[in-house]
């Protein structure tokens, strides 16, 4: 991150000195000493539901920034990031806050008889952010010098932030107890991360129950626009939120096809612009510029149904014809062989036609099937249980504690609130922590949950009464789910330390087949074992659903690699059957505990017996790879 370096004249005692800077053409001052530097526009993160004039949070050197767009603050036309766009670093006690201004003029030095007290309103700026107005070079330049602190403010509700950045007070609320909630000696918070229109967020593992696939639930008449409806999950009912509409953010149907949109639109006139170039017998060259962007659109697209993926796979085949035929159409037209040229141009049209109908196809199939995609998380705040419709989970983390910061001095307008901001990857990756206990505070959605738990109570009273065995019938246990080829395996989620995407495997020479090498996580060097290996099943390429569970071998923290993380789940225990004598999923009996029926029965998974994965020889082996 760039710095610029501020070199003030010196004082005296009568004058001030003010770091100038313009929006538009309005010159404005901060007193020099609450700038602390000037930065260039850093990576930010964008917090949901915040003010339109904050743009976000950013690292600075283990801070976090937030940064007010000063245009958008002045009631001013947003402008384009140029060269010169830069951020203010303003500190106001302690607190530390971004702002973004066009351009850094200069550092002024400024008589304090030439700032005069400034008028009710100046040009649209409320005089409420003036210190006073500055008159220089005989009127011919004016500046208005600002107020730091009031400048700085961002509109803070439901509970009030002290100077470091956290909740104070008698209304400190749930953002601080969230945030504190792990004992103090605690080194590691686990944490689930999940994105929401592409930027990442998590609950704290404590508060999640379970991980659902999404199903449409049944409406509920008279509810905010974000409550999708409620589910019967075994019995409880389950009020399900869009997270991207109490968020304030567009659907990720809408996304994927405003993605999608403009890309096919303009391919589709190009291409007509094509043909009119054929038809004419024009020699003009045919340039690939649109079919070369939809290419980088294509590989950069991903979903989880098989059948939006199967719709991009046939537009990247026929786009990559066009282009290809393209190329050929050139060296066909310096030869002079018309009938080739004929026949290029006719694929060309032929394929291109063809590329625009598979676009098309694909925003017409998004909003029925971009489910497969999203998540429920089911969250439980002191009692009170939610469904939380997310885009796509990511990972469970384990985020040292040195590495949570408070929230930053910006809030939501409502619904939830953060309650920390995690960093990682030296500030390169920041995690926004959601307050699930800021949900709370939303008595209709109470009252969706509350006015069908008499009702449900009955039916598990009524349950209890006919089995006699109630304790035993609500006992669960909570199983992360994953894949292994076509098969579904399960761990108890209490065996598993964290959940991280597959990185980079250093080969351990004379090592056992099985073991794949080892990895950094963190600063840690850890074992990972191939799982498909270990369970003599075939071996497959990794892509970026693959996935390293990480669990404990025998005081050996070890990474499992599997397929695909599918899903957390809590499985009553009168639905787990011991392992019959014949396993039809291709692994050692040895390795499992029991198999586990969902929906009736429809759907089985194999429960792992994480203990016997490796014998105690092989364990021992396990632990020398490291050292």
């Amino acid at each position: 991150m760039q710095t610029d370096t501020l070199q003030p004249s010196a004082g005296l005692k009568d004058e001030s000195q003010l770091v100038t800077f313009l929006l538009k053409d309005e010159e404005f001052g901060f007193d020099i000493m609450s700038v602390q530097e000037i930065i260039r526009l850093p990576k930010m993160a964008k917090v949901p539901r915040t003010p339109a004039y904050v743009d976000g949070i950013a690292n600075l050197r283990g801070v976090v920034l937030p940064v007010i767009d000063m245009r958008t603050r002045f009631g001013m036309e947003r402008a384009e990031e140029t060269d010169r766009t830069r951020v203010l670093v303003v500190d106001i006690d302690g607190v530390k806050t971004g702002l973004r201004v066009d351009r850094v003029k200069q550092v002024t030095s400024v008589l304090r008889s030439e700032i005069e007290p400034p008028p009710a309103a100046i040009r649209g700026t409320s005089s409420d952010y003036l210190e006073g107005v500055v008159k220089l070079d005989n009127g011919q330049r004016i500046v208005m010098a600002l107020n730091a602190a009031h400048v700085c403010e961002i509109a803070v509700t439901h509970k009030t932030v002290s100077a470091n950045g956290g909740a104070s007070g008698t209304e400190a609320g749930a953002g601080e107890s969230s945030a504190k909630s792990i004992s103090a000696d605690t080194e590691v918070q686990k944490v689930v991360t999940f994105r929401i229109a592409k930027e990442e967020f998590a609950f704290h593992m404590e508060h999640v129950r379970e991980i659902l696939r999404v199903t449409t639930p049944n409406q509920v008449p008279d509810v905010p626009e974000y409550v999708l409806g409620v589910l019967t999950v075994r019995g409880q009912i389950l009020p399900v939120i869009d997270l991207r509409r109490l968020l304030q953010q567009r659907s990720l149907a809408d996304e994927f096809t405003d993605s999608c949109r403009p890309l096919r639109e303009e391919y589709e006139r190009r291409l007509d612009e094509v043909e009119k170039i054929f038809a004419g017998g024009h020699q003009e060259k045919v340039k690939s510029t649109i079919s070369g962007r939809l290419r980088e659109w294509l590989a950069e697209t991903n979903s989880s149904s098989q059948l939006l993926m199967e719709t991009l796979a046939q537009a990247r085949g026929l786009n990559e014809k066009v282009v290809k035929q393209l190329h050929l159409l050139a060296k066909h037209e310096e030869c002079g062989d018309t009938d080739a040229v004929r026949a290029c141009r006719e694929e060309i049209v032929a394929a291109g036609r063809g590329t625009v109908e598979a676009l098309r196809r694909f925003e017409e199939q998004i909003a029925q099937n971009i489910q497969e995609d999203q998540r429920i998380i089911v969250v439980d705040a002191e009692g009170f249980v939610l469904g939380l419709v997310v885009d796509h989970v990511h990972e469970v983390l384990n985020v040292p504690k040195n590495l949570m910061e408070p929230p930053p001095r910006i809030t939501s307008s409502g619904g939830m609130e953060l309650s920390g901001v995690a960093k990682l990857e030296d500030g390169a990756r920041l995690i926004m922590l959601l307050d699930v206990a800021s949900l709370m505070k939303d008595q209709k959605l109470r009252d969706v949950q509350d006015s069908s738990a008499q009702t449900v109570e009955e039916q598990k009273t009524g349950e209890i009464q006919k089995t006699g065995e109630g304790a035993q019938e609500l006992s669960e246990v909570q199983l992360v789910t994953f894949m292994l080829g076509a098969e579904e395996y399960g761990i108890p989620i209490s065996q598993i330390q964290e959940i991280d995407r597959l990185a980079k495997i250093t080969k351990v020479p004379k090592a056992a087949e099985f073991i794949e090498g080892i990895t950094n996580l963190r600063g840690e060097v850890i074992p990972v074992l191939d799982t498909r290996k270990r369970f003599d099943l075939e071996v497959k390429e990794s892509d970026d659903r693959t996935r390293i569970i990480i669990v404990d071998l025998g005081g050996v923290k070890t990474g499992l690699v599997v397929d695909s993380v599918r899903e957390v789940l809590n499985l009553a225990k009168k639905d787990i059957a011991p392992p019959p004598e014949a396993i039809g999923s291709g692994i050692d009996q040895q390795f499992i505990s029991g198999i586990g029926k969902v929906d009736a029965g429809k759907r089985m998974i194999v429960l792992l017996d994480v203990e016997k994965i490796l014998s105690q020889q092989e364990q021992a082996h396990l632990s020398e790879v490291t050292t």
